[in-house]
């Protein structure tokens, strides 16, 4: 039975089951095949997958079931990135449980990340991820710590990782340290304000500077001018008494200060930039450190307690009443922010505090040459991670302090700061659970040890993701199989190559001696339709889950598909009103949100989804074209559908021909990756020339009373479309299964298509019968057009229909005579090499010239 619809709710219900209870997915390591070994991007434990998630793991699908296809053993592990601060925070509010409560805090912290990732796995399998589930892995199990501990025990014992007080980027919102990696700039609209500081033993006499930061006057160490500013030639070695402060400190000259900014005179504070932090180091100047790491002033500052904001705006207002305030301007200025965390976003610090850190500055040269060792898809994105290294002047940051993480194996002196590592025998440990492995420190026998509190930064965990997978440290024929000898593909965005991969390709290559990957495929982001990043800011964000219930995976997949490697990618959609079905703005629709209650909104507007309304269409299309030849096969006995060339009819050799190349070049796109190519050439194929032109052509054979024909007819096509279906069950799953249980299970004694070879093209094929089949299709078509144009039904007979060929009249065999009199429905179809008066002088005659083949038709009606 082939039901009238696709109802994409049923069938994806029921081969989610099958596949599970089945085990279609299953890798089994000794399977035959070159091993292509996916180290897939683990997702953040949020709970659901959103769109990006969506673009990404739908091509990372799409290459696990391609290379199926061709022949690899392909290793197919998905994991799941635990750790983070996103996950303390929900856990202090949903639970109302304190991370200084550490026992209950991180148990609660493990139950909500089991949570999500049920709902997010449940996710997956309805997108038809291809997974093997028996492989998955989880940032927070012990196995998955004892990895990244042991690799901190290598680096430490390398020289690699230390532990030192140096000025971090520190986020006062989030209270913790974060990589430079995790950093970024944003405009906004700030004010430069102009002070005026006297000269010591002069103070009638001031220097004015302007600065975005006077709130950290109390930390100024010195001032600086330009050695070529003949403004200030005469203040190269004044010193200033400094308001506030009441502290003397010294100019001095530096060809780092901007002339050009503000008065062309600046101050140095601990720390207000990375340039404050070099002048410190170069100068050897004092450090004075004001914030606390939850953004208030310190002991340090007559304002303690005051919050950071609350300090400027009193600090302004005491200048001000010393006569020291110039003026204020409004200035626009980039700002330093935590921009890995889109909720956050606020300004960074650079604070003095003890962090733990990874050489990394001394390796960028070895990254960049396993990252030129790979190949890219696209290869423009290369440049991202060579530009990224090459301007590293930074060490990593990987201690967070934070409680919900991979605890950093280590004990140090509380009089010395001597570091005791763990013993590798008792990993993995939490040092704060853990006694050390020595009662005494070893370098100046105080017994006073404290524990690490820290915990590791999320990308230290994510780093060795290729060594987690192939189980490294763990199984050593496994971890040679599906790492040191496979070929590894790394897929990821783009906007993680300077943290995911750079930090891969270094711990690996370091862990290993090995590069860990072969190649890598990028993607873009998802944007809104209005090309934004989505964001809750802006209005644009879609969940999956309000889209899969009416469109189905196969439609999301297709959307996928069409995506362009490496770029950007916008889901659009536009806002109708329900009632009129007229398109509203999105200024209206942002103040119609903002002012109606969300049942009223929901009830007068919703999202018109463009993309997959035409992807539900294709849908729609491969679902009726194969139930017509389900229907009509169904009526006789087809035992196989094998062919024989010579069996082909020239239009049948034709398409078959036709089809040799979709392959050929459907294959190099999918080769590198190409979706967009791919899934626009398979597309238009299967509509325009599949289903318009060839079962337009044969299907009068269907209903043929030559059994022999209706047979072949319907075998050929079948065979064809079979080998169709292999190609896109690759983009859209759960129909091509579908269909491949009604109509060729029964051929193939398969009990899934995923268990299906990638087609080869059909050899053999007469160059001559190609031709023929050719000619025929053209004039089929431009028949078919003709009695369209005139407003003739194309199931009318026409009486009469002479071709003009002067260069193909031998080429018109009796077989392709009856193709183009059958399909067009023509009494008498006559072929002449060369016109007859009496043909134009026929009042009821249209005339039609194919130029491409020099063929003129004149068309009785």
């Amino acid at each position: 039975m082939f039901p009238k619809r696709f109802k994409h709710k049923d069938v994806q219900e029921k081969w989610i089951q099958y596949w599970k209870n089945n085990n279609t997915f299953q890798f089994e390591l000794q399977r035959k095949g070159a091993l292509f070994t996916i180290d897939t991007p683990p997702p953040f434990v949020s709970g659901t997958l959103h769109l990006g998630h969506v673009l990404n793991h739908s091509w990372i699908d799409f290459v696990a079931r391609y290379h199926k296809m061709k022949g690899n053993n392909v290793y197919f592990p998905q994991g799941f990135d635990c750790h983070g601060l996103p996950v303390e925070l929900a856990v202090e509010k949903n639970y109302g449980i304190s991370k200084d409560n550490r026992e209950q805090f991180l148990e609660k912290c493990v139950e909500w990340v089991e949570d999500n990732i049920r709902n997010m796995r449940s996710q997956f399998d309805d997108l038809a991820y291809s997974t093997d589930w028996n492989y998955t892995y989880r940032t927070m199990d012990d196995s998955y710590k004892y990895k990244v501990q042991k690799s901190l025990l290598f680096f430490y014992k390398r020289g690699w990782l230390y532990r030192e007080k140096f000025p971090t980027h520190f986020c006062v919102n989030c209270e913790t340290s974060v990589a430079k990696a995790e950093v970024g700039y944003q405009e906004e609209e700030g004010k430069l304000w102009y002070i005026k500081l006297p000269i010591a033993g002069h103070e009638e006499e001031t220097v004015t500077i302007a600065t975005t930061r006077p709130e950290m006057m109390e930390s100024c160490v010195g001032v600086f001018v330009h050695p070529n500013d003949d403004r200030y030639y005469h203040l190269s070695a004044a010193e200033i008494k400094l308001p506030i402060a009441e502290r003397i400190v010294r100019i001095r000259a530096d060809k780092d200060v901007d002339m050009n900014f503000g008065t062309g005179v600046v101050y140095c504070c601990t720390y207000g930039d990375e340039l404050d932090i070099r002048w410190k180091m170069k100068y050897d100047l004092d450090e004075i450190q004001l914030f606390t790491t939850d953004g208030r002033l310190n002991e340090n500052s007559k304002y303690q307690g005051l919050t950071i904001e609350d300090a400027r705006e009193k600090i302004v207002q005491d200048l001000k009443k010393m006569g020291l305030l110039e003026r204020i301007e409004t200035h626009e200025h980039s700002i330093i922010v935590h921009s890995e965390r889109s909720s956050c976003r606020k300004p960074i610090e650079y604070l003095p505090v003890y962090q733990w850190f990874i050489n990394i500055k001394d390796f960028t040269k070895e990254i960049i040459e396993a990252g030129e060792s790979m190949e890219w898809y696209p290869e423009k994105h290369k440049q991202r991670l060579i530009d990224w290294a090459e301007g590293l002047d930074w060490n990593w940051v990987i201690s967070r302090q934070r409680v919900f993480g991979t605890p950093i194996p280590f004990w140090y002196c509380e009089d010395c700061g001597e570091i005791i590592p763990a013993n590798e025998d008792d990993l993995p440990l939490d040092p704060v659970q853990n006694d050390p492995p020595l009662k005494k420190c070893p370098h100046c026998k105080s017994e006073k040890t404290l524990p690490e509190k820290d915990v590791c930064d999320c990308w230290i965990d994510s780093s060795i993701t290729p060594l987690a997978i192939s189980k490294w440290l763990e199984d050593e024929e496994f971890f040679e199989k599906t790492y040191m000898k496979a070929r590894v593909h790394r897929p990821q965005g783009y906007e993680i190559i300077r943290t995911w991969l750079f930090y891969t390709l270094f711990r690996c290559k370091k862990l290993t001696g090995k590069a860990p990957f072969a190649e890598t495929m990028i993607n873009g982001m998802v944007a809104g339709p209005d090309s934004r990043k989505m964001s809750k800011s802006f209005g644009n964000i879609v969940s999956p889950d309000e889209v899969m219930p009416e469109f189905g995976a196969d439609a999301i997949r297709q959307w996928a598909a069409m995506g362009s490697l490496g770029d950007d990618y916008p889901f659009e959609y536009t806002w109708i009103n329900i009632h009129t079905k007229q398109p509203i703005s999105n200024e209206k629709i942002q103040k119609e949100k903002s002012q109606l209650p969300k049942d009223k909104f929901e009830k007068k507007y919703r999202r018109r989804y463009e993309q997959l309304t035409a992807a539900s269409r294709f849908n729609t299309k491969v679902w009726n074209a194969y139930r017509f030849l389900f229907i009509n096969s169904d009526k006789i006995n087809i035992s196989k559908i094998d062919y024989d060339s010579g069996e082909l009819t020239s239009i049948e050799t034709f398409f078959f021909s036709e089809f040799n190349q979709v392959v050929e070049k459907v294959s190099n796109y999918f080769n590198n990756y190409n979706w967009h190519e791919a899934f626009m050439l398979l597309r238009s194929f299967f509509w325009n020339e599949l289903c318009d032109n060839y079962i337009e052509a044969i299907k009068y054979r269907f209903y043929s009373e030559n059994e022999e024909s209706q047979r072949l007819a319907l075998a050929h096509a079948l065979n064809l479309f079979y080998q169709m279906l292999k190609i896109l069950s690759i983009i859209i799953p759960f129909i091509s299964e579908e269909i491949h249980s009604i109509i060729f299970k029964k051929f193939t004694k398969l009990d899934s298509i995923y268990k299906i070879k990638w087609p080869e093209p059909y050899p053999q094929l007469d160059s001559n019968k190609v031709r023929e089949g050719e000619l025929a299709i053209k004039i089929i078509k431009n028949l078919r057009s003709l009695k369209s144009e005139h407003g003739i039904p194309l199931n009318q007979e026409i009486e009469k229909v002479v071709l003009i060929s002067p260069n193909h009249k031998d080429d018109f065999t009796k077989e392709i005579i009856e193709d183009i009199k059958n399909t067009i429905r023509i009494n008498q179809l006559q072929i002449e090499d060369k016109g007859d008066k009496t043909l134009i002088s026929n009042s009821n005659v249209f005339k039609e010239k194919i130029e491409e083949i020099n063929v003129i038709i004149y068309f009785f009606a």
